[in-house]
């Protein structure tokens, strides 16, 4: 196995507490301690301060003072936001993916990412990243840089919503996969109207509160 350097054990770190939080090996306000955490993966604490405060940027983990790290409580009303930017932001995108030349290379990524899903042995933390990969191929594809960046601020909270559904008990994985299929199967017709509708359908699924009723379509 080649050598790592500092930045690739920092990530390795990052993936390993984040895999742990979305399995539920560690549980809601339960305290993650550096010290105990750097012999368990046997590195020093550096790179698993550096990975708690990523993770704490990603919705994951919450800083108390004098308290040190604990697994974060997403609230019912973080969930609704991130879901409604989310969700005005895929519209905004599948708008202009329509007028653009890459939707056959989004399409065809967002399959994938279905047929992974489906797979058996896909599991809660993989379940997770197949779901940015879907979503993402459509931002990426879109061709503005901006609603890229914009996307990416919101995506980093996406995996705090997995954790949520799954810590609640909300999650519904067989429900979800389907409710992805759909969403790639309104992405195939071209119409736009029910692209979006379809869109807001998806990510009311994930919110504390229905969604539906921010957005207006003729």
């Amino acid at each position: 196995m080649p050598k790592l350097n500092y930045k690739t054990l920092r990530q390795e770190v990052v993936d390993e507490i984040r895999q742990r939080i979305l399995t539920g090996d560690f549980q809601a306000g339960e305290r993650i301690k550096e010290n105990e955490m750097a012999q368990q993966l046997g590195v020093s604490r550096g790179p698993v301060r550096e990975a708690l405060r990523q993770l704490e940027q990603e919705g994951l983990v919450q800083y108390e003072r004098n308290v040190g790290c604990s697994v974060a409580q997403v609230s019912g009303q973080d969930v609704y936001e991130i879901c409604l930017l989310r969700a005005t932001l895929e519209i905004l995108a599948a708008r202009l993916l329509q007028k653009g030349k890459s939707v056959q290379q989004a399409l065809q990524q967002m399959q994938d990412c279905v047929e992974q899903m489906e797979q058996e042995d896909c599991d809660f933390y993989q379940l997770a990243q197949q779901d940015n990969r879907f979503h993402a191929a459509v931002i990426e594809q879109a061709g503005l840089k901006k609603l890229a960046e914009l996307w990416k601020s919101t995506n980093i909270h996406n995996l705090a919503i997995f954790y949520a559904g799954r810590n609640d008990g909300s999650f519904d994985r067989q429900e979800y996969c389907q409710s992805h299929q759909r969403l790639l199967e309104c992405y195939h017709t071209g119409d736009i109207c029910q692209i979006s509708k379809e869109i807001v359908q998806h990510y009311s699924l994930k919110a504390s509160r229905p969604i539906e009723d921010v957005f207006t379509f003729s």
